[in-house]
């Protein structure tokens, strides 16, 4: 199988052509300024639980990653939320701080009980949780 292949295989089973929306998450961040890498990690824990629960996210193939294996058909995945964890989204202050697309709206000084009403409100009710929100930029021109 070609490399180029391998990777529509993966953003299939990614479900990245049916996604709706992607959360950032500033976690595990190289020097941590708006917030510790202990508070930020446990929050990367707790999305990654709670959108496996919801099944809106969509597991890797099992292959990925591992050049020297076969990659063996995968189902395309269902979710509609792909998560990302970043060092750093630059705003350093008032941690820890998500942002989720197209919507572009931007989240600060979250716990887990905030990061549940984004996950069930927006994520999963398509509604941004305004008073949550410090700002919105939704990179269209």
């Amino acid at each position: 199988m070609k490399p180029d292949e391998r990777l529509e295989n993966i953003a299939v089973a990614l479900s990245i052509p049916r996604v709706e929306r992607h959360i950032f998450l500033c976690a595990d961040q190289s020097n941590p300024k708006c917030a510790s890498r202990v508070i930020t990690n446990e929050l990367w824990r707790h999305l990654k639980s709670r959108l496996k629960e919801t099944n809106m996210t969509s597991a890797p193939p099992e292959w990925q990653g591992e050049m020297d294996r076969d990659p063996d058909p995968v189902e395309p995945g269902q979710g509609t939320v792909l998560r990302s964890k970043v060092d750093c989204l630059r705003i350093c202050e008032q941690g820890a701080i998500a942002v989720v697309y197209p919507d572009g709206t931007w989240y600060a000084r979250l716990d887990a009980d905030k990061l549940d009403r984004i996950i069930d409100e927006h994520l999963v009710g398509g509604r941004p949780v305004d008073e949550l929100s410090f700002t919105t930029g939704d990179l269209k021109p």
